[in-house]
């Protein structure tokens, strides 16, 4: 017989899409060398190698990155993924490979938001960082949180050095498992426009002129942020002015609650054996891609406190200053009106472990967000920090929108003594310069290389060379 012949049939299916999926990714890695990648700042980029790697119970698919000849930087090992994305090839991982390090890239075991259970993106970090420091080459671990990245690396580490009570409190909607326990703990944080969390994302989204999740046409039209009458100009940043953006913000946090309500509900019926389905159930979730600050850049669009600005005059950082976003207006009505499986395709277990959140008093104004409860989902960036008792590297991009949830991290990371916070001008949530926020073509210079070789020497200065 056959060995295909001894698996069952789903087996055979997850057999054939791991393979495949090593095949892909093999092919990726091969052709990493024919990129056009920006270099580390003037040096000559070092030469690398990937190797495909299977990582934890779940086979996760890792490249992990190894310069061809020993490096000053390669006893210094980093880990990046993404709740979804595959982040294998991206520009970190070429960026800081370029520059000598031991880059393992983790590309996740989900492709959907709306599919992620949370502490299996913890699990496959934990067997990640074991992974890595079994390399006799690497001796220190860094964790790179890029994105929704930062969410599951915060998270990760807080629970690593403070133990799975932090992440069962009574306050959590969704507390964690005790297979969290006992996972060993990286050497220092690098966030990099780290998403605040992914629950906060996904209900700062939500269209709150929203009347009926069982039907998304019933709208109230006054609380629709793609109305002119409202304040919103399809041309140029919205201006709605505070009474609507109040009105806005409150109506969102009560659409979430609703969401919460319903998701505990439809759980209830599944624990007394009346469900639809005995294990989980569907509970999609449209019209959530409204964030009223992608349309008024005038929102969250400046620091609190004064910190360093990269820039091509200072690519290590400018005299402390009040950092403006220099990004502009991005909300679509058309992609708020169209349904997307990826992120609203919830089931009540998955909505519970990423898409719940209190926020009964949500308000944002230009240099703020309060009102979260942010205790109460464990996906919270801002949460997690406050654990973090090791070097923590927090940077944001003046091209995007997380400017004020980044100074957040660095007033919550309390409990390290080491934490750098900075800000790399004109650079999008991609690292790339912002051509459409520029006054003059090429005024932000390279932000790639400004970027990634500021990270290079937070990395030596904090871990060796």
């Amino acid at each position: 017989m056959r060995r295909r012949d001894l698996l069952h049939p789903q087996s055979r299916r997850m057999y054939a899409v791991m393979i495949g999926s090593i095949v892909l990714l093999v092919a990726a890695l091969l052709s990493l060398p024919a990129q056009a990648q920006s270099g580390p700042g003037d040096s000559a980029p070092v030469p690398f190698t990937t190797t495909a790697v299977l990582l934890g119970p779940d086979q996760v698919i890792g490249g992990l990155y190894q310069p061809d000849s020993p490096t000053a930087n390669q006893s210094t090992g980093l880990i990046l993924t993404h709740e979804t994305d595959d982040f294998i090839g991206s520009i970190p991982c070429v960026q800081l490979a370029q520059r000598g390090f031991t880059v393992l890239c983790v590309k996740s075991q989900f492709t959907d938001q709306a599919e992620v259970a949370w502490d299996s993106l913890a699990l496959d970090m934990s067997a990640s960082v074991t992974y890595l420091r079994s390399l006799p080459a690497v001796h220190k671990v860094v964790l790179v949180g890029w994105s929704g990245g930062g969410a599951i690396m915060s998270y990760y580490q807080n629970v690593a050095q403070n133990g799975v009570a932090t992440c069962q409190a009574p306050a959590r909607l969704d507390p964690c498992g005790d297979d969290l326990a006992n996972m060993p703990p990286a050497d220092g944080v690098a966030l990099l426009d780290a998403i605040p969390g992914i629950a906060f994302s996904d209900l700062t989204a939500l269209d709150a002129s929203v009347v009926n999740e069982a039907n998304l046409r019933v709208r109230n039209e006054n609380l629709d942020m793609f109305a002119t009458q409202n304040g919103y100009d399809p041309n140029a940043s919205s201006d709605y002015g505070t009474a609507f953006i109040n009105r806005y913000t409150a109506a969102q946090g009560k659409r979430e609650a609703g969401l919460v309500a319903e998701d505990q509900g439809l759980r209830q019926q599944i624990a007394r054996g009346n469900g639809q389905f005995p294990n989980d159930t569907p509970m999609p979730v449209g019209r959530d891609s409204a964030r009223i600050w992608e349309a008024d850049s005038a929102l969250i669009s400046h620091t609190k406190g004064r910190f360093p600005l990269i820039s091509p005059q200072h690519p290590s950082g400018s005299t402390p200053q009040v950092v403006h976003s220099v990004r502009v207006p991005s909300a679509s009505s058309s992609d708020n009106a169209a349904w997307s499986s990826d992120k609203g395709g919830f089931t009540a277990n998955s909505f519970l472990s990423v898409g719940a959140i209190r926020a009964p008093a949500l308000r944002v104004t230009d240099d703020s967000i309060t009102g979260i409860d942010w205790g109460s989902t464990n996906t919270a960036t801002v949460n997690n920090v406050r654990g973090i008792t090791s070097p923590l590297l927090i940077m944001s991009m003046t091209g995007h929108y997380w400017l004020v949830p980044s100074e957040m991290y660095f007033q919550n990371a309390t409990r390290t003594a080491n934490r750098t916070l900075a800000f790399v001008e004109g650079a999008t949530h991609g690292f790339t310069p912002c051509t459409a926020c520029a006054t003059t073509p090429g005024e932000f210079g390279d932000t790639v290389a400004e970027t990634f070789d500021y990270v290079s020497n937070w990395l030596i200065h904090n871990f060796g060379s």
